[in-house]
């Protein structure tokens, strides 16, 4: 009897042992992205894929001409590349603070924007969940060091890339 337990015993240890070595360890970006962060340049991905979508969506109506001698099938790629150009300029005002609770606040102006995320892709995207209207976006994270970051964020009217700069 004394030797089952002795047995027992040894197992359990070695079972918590075995846990304890495999925990779930944060990546070193996650200490990395945490600050603010303000936007020092803003492009749009020439290439989005949003945008060839609204592109061939527009091609395939047709090319009736309008009154003005346009084509009339490319009202949704127009509203989308000014939406698109709206979202650059927003983004060049908006700063970024991401806290260690995986909490962050995007400041555009007049509306800040608060949400949850998470590092996936072993460092190197970040998913975010706006605590509003539980709506996902994703952020890939092209280039990391201390004091700048460089993102593709993705959106629904198009990709667009931004270099942050950590505030001090």
């Amino acid at each position: 009897m004394n030797r089952n337990r002795i047995i027992a015993f040894c197992t359990i240890a070695v079972t918590i042992i075995v846990m304890s070595s495999c925990a779930i360890t944060a990546h070193p970006n996650e200490k990395i992205i945490v600050g603010t962060w303000k936007p020092i340049k803003v492009e749009k991905i020439a290439d989005s894929s949003a945008l060839k979508a609204a592109a061939s969506l527009a091609g395939n109506q047709g090319q009736k001409q309008s009154k003005e001698g346009k084509p009339a099938g490319d009202g949704g790629a127009s509203r989308k590349e000014v939406t698109l150009d709206r979202l650059v300029q927003s983004e060049t005002r908006a700063t970024l603070e991401i806290f260690a609770n995986h909490t962050a606040i995007k400041n555009f102006p007049g509306k800040p924007i608060h949400a949850t995320w998470k590092l996936k892709g072993k460092g190197t995207r970040i998913v975010a969940k706006n605590v509003e209207n539980k709506m996902k976006f994703t952020i890939e994270i092209l280039e990391i060091s201390k004091v700048q970051i460089v993102v593709i964020e993705h959106a629904p009217v198009g990709d667009v890339k931004i270099t942050y700069e950590r505030q001090m």
